[in-house]
């Protein structure tokens, strides 16, 4: 039963990886690529993105958009003015002067009555302008939070970050009760930029460092720039060279780098004398620099440039599909 239960998540991994694409851009068009290199939507538009919800594709063609799946077939009418990605299987879409709501067979949800919308749906409201003033709505397109400020960031958490005409920053709740900010308490909130952009972050006269959640120092504060943890790694600048400590405040790489970039799945991107590399989290280089261009690593591939175009390459180096594009982005 064992042996079973893991060959059915293998073959299940296969078949999502198989059903992965990316979006590419050859003659200043935009189309989308499988996992093997194959054309599957030809580059045919001027912007392409996934939606994180559906499995459809915001298009722009002629200064309209509309949405396409992944074999390119047209799902909604490429007719709209604006429009976002789909959030929580909806979409932020704008008919002549006005935002409205849509899902993803193309029936209006919302009715086209707001100025803007920043974002779109998460966390089960999205924030809307009228007049210049900003609130939430919920699903059904219910005011929740009063159209009344400034700013309104997404929703992220229980709370979200609000701007007044007063130039006042507070926390608000999906009640539309406002809290004050106070770092102790909510400096670890997942929030919307610019609050909470840098968790455990301080700044004393000799520079930059971090501390952990029980306050200790650990990493001293002597850099030009401290990165966030990610993957328990946090990145470091000093003198212009990046290296890296782990979250127990151990230095792993001492500053080396020209650029470096945060981890994912195991290796960080890197530029040593103009060129691009990987190096993993025993700091070691894993890659070694030789690309113009790169990406960081997402489902097993990477995105990097060799004599100006694009290919893929697996996490040991090896090129997987040869560099033949304009533009390249991540496997979704």
């Amino acid at each position: 039963m064992k042996k079973l239960s893991i060959l059915i998540i293998l073959i299940s991994i296969l078949s999502c990886k198989s059903h992965q694409t990316a979006v590419i851009q050859n003659d200043e068009k935009y189309g989308l690529i499988n996992r093997s290199g194959e054309i599957i939507v030809s580059p045919l538009y001027d912007y392409i993105i996934k939606s994180s919800s559906t499995n459809l594709f915001m298009v722009q063609k002629d200064e309209k958009y509309g949405f396409i799946n992944k074999k390119g077939e047209i799902i909604i009418p490429i007719i709209y003015d604006d429009a976002s990605p789909f959030y929580e299987r909806l979409s932020a879409v704008k008919k002549g002067n006005k935002y409205g709501f849509i899902d993803s067979k193309g029936r209006s949800r919302i009715s086209f009555k707001f100025d803007d919308v920043f974002l779109g749906f998460s966390k089960g409201l999205s924030d809307v302008t009228v007049n210049d003033s900003c609130g939430y709505i919920n699903k059904r397109g219910k005011i929740v939070v009063p159209i009344k400020y400034e700013t309104c960031y997404p929703f992220l958490s229980d709370l979200a970050h609000i701007i007044t005409f007063d130039e006042e920053s507070f926390l608000i709740n999906k009640k539309g009760q406002l809290i004050e900010y106070k770092k102790g308490l909510y400096e670890y909130k997942k929030l919307w930029s610019p609050l909470n952009s840098y968790p455990g972050s301080f700044k004393t006269s000799t520079g930059r460092g971090r501390i952990n959640r029980k306050g200790d120092t650990i990493i001293p504060p002597i850099y030009s720039s401290v990165g966030n943890f990610q993957e328990k790694l946090s990145i470091v600048q000093r003198n212009g060279k990046w290296g890296f400590y782990n979250d127990s405040g151990k230095m792993i790489l001492k500053p080396t780098f020209d650029d470096l970039w945060h981890f994912t799945q195991g290796l960080a991107k890197f530029k040593l004398n103009g060129l691009w590399g990987y190096v993993n989290k025993n700091g070691k280089i894993a890659i070694e620099p030789r690309f113009e261009s790169a990406g960081e690593f997402r489902n097993g591939l990477a995105y990097v440039k060799i004599n100006g175009l694009y290919g893929y390459i697996n996490r040991k180096g090896e090129i997987l599909i040869e560099p033949k594009f304009e533009i390249a982005s991540h496997f979704e």
